[in-house]
């Protein structure tokens, strides 16, 4: 750190910031990361960042008499299980979709959340409604897997 004290700001910037990834520039100060590599159980509590190519984005507006309008965001999430034949079949990752639509200054959501988890017999964890609702492609991994999914709405006025 000394030996970097004699560079220029914007070098330093780049070898802590942009290569090392080690620090961020907060108020003009570094601030050390955690390494999470060292601490897993991290990955469960914290919010993931979000890759801007991990999720879709789609925007609609109407000018009726309910003067409405339409989000609907996709975005993925880090994987319950990495299994290699997932990207070999193209199955999806696993997935939050986020429908908001305003209706006269009413906005109702719907959020539902989709994960690939493997079937348990002894838990029967892959119940007839969840069966029903299993709606997107798994591949190879069919036999062995289902999708299981959240779901739930509210409305904010």
């Amino acid at each position: 750190m000394e030996i970097l004290s004699r560079l220029p700001f914007d070098l330093q910037e780049h070898i802590l910031v942009k290569v090392m990834k080690r620090y961020k520039l907060r108020d003009g100060e570094y601030v050390r990361q955690i390494d999470k590599s060292k601490y897993k159980f991290l990955d469960h509590i914290m919010r993931s960042s979000i890759n801007k190519d991990s999720y879709k984005y789609f925007h609609c507006v109407f000018n009726d008499d309910e003067n409405k309008e339409i989000f609907h965001y996709r975005f993925s999430l880090k994987n319950l299980y990495d299994n290699p034949l997932r990207k070999e079949s193209y199955v999806d990752d696993d997935i939050v979709e986020v429908n908001i639509e305003r209706r006269n200054n009413i906005y109702y959501y719907e959020v539902s959340i989709y994960r690939l988890k493997l079937k348990n017999i002894d838990e029967n964890n892959f119940t007839y409604e969840k069966m029903r609702k299993d709606i997107y492609h798994k591949g190879a991994l069919a036999d062995n897997y289902f999708w299981d999914f959240l779901e739930f709405s509210y409305e904010v006025k």
